[in-house]
Order: structure tokens, then sequence, then C-alpha cells
């Protein structure tokens, strides 16, 4: 299988940020400079998680169900979970009381990134 060395042309090799006033959510393929709410927002660098913020991969039928045992009160909570593959991204938005779970179409590789509004990006490989 080739591997596509071209940032910009490769879904996996983006990079997110997010703005720490309003929540703002920026996935981009390319370098760039990205501000919001005037702060310069700096690119996220994803650990892997441990306890409350490993996460958790089930397949279910055709679909990927995420989900972590995180807490999800208004000052810590799972933002957003993302499935990038090599030709796509998913986004979802999840809200303080909700659950910390949800589904991405099944594909093969990839990752998905859950975003702790308290202690940044985590990632896990498909």
């Amino acid at each position: 299988q080739a591997v596509n060395l071209n940032r910009a042309g490769n879904m996996q090799k983006g990079s997110f940020s997010v703005c720490p006033i309003c929540g703002n959510v920026l996935f981009s393929l390319g370098r760039g400079a990205f501000s919001c709410c005037g702060v310069t927002l700096p690119e996220l660098e994803a650990e892997e998680g441990e306890n409350e913020h490993a996460i958790h991969i089930d397949n279910v039928e055709d679909e990927h169900y995420v989900h972590l045992d995180h807490p999800m009160g208004k000052a810590h909570h799972i933002s957003f979970l993302a499935h990038v593959s090599s030709d796509a991204v998913q986004v979802v938005k999840l809200y303080p009381e909700g659950d910390a779970a949800a589904r991405f179409r099944l594909s093969k590789g990839g990752r998905v990134y859950a975003y702790c509004a308290h202690h940044g990006l985590f990632a896990r490989k498909v």
C-alpha cells in the first residue's frame, strides 16, 4: 500500500486546534496560523489516554461505538469525539451531562480522538 507523504493530501496527517474561550474546533490539513476570539490557536498534540481518558472502541454492525468512562460535568467533560481516516473526518460534538460516546462509520485504520475540556486531546489507533 502506497503512503501519501503529502501532508495536505492525507487526512490522517491533519491537526486539531480548540479555542480556549469559545470552544470552537478547527481541523487543518496543512500548516497555518489560526486564531479565534483574538487568541492564536496552537496545534494540539494527542496523548494516549489512560484511566478516565482511555478510549474504548467496540464494533457494532457497520459502526465503531466509541466511549470513555469520563465525568461529563460542566467544567470537566469530553467536548468532542472524532474519527480520522485516510479519506474522511467525522466529528461529534458532546455536551456536559450527556454521555461520552458516539458512533462512527466503520472503516479500517485511522485514529479516534477525544478532547477533554480540562486535560486536552487524546487518541487511539483503530
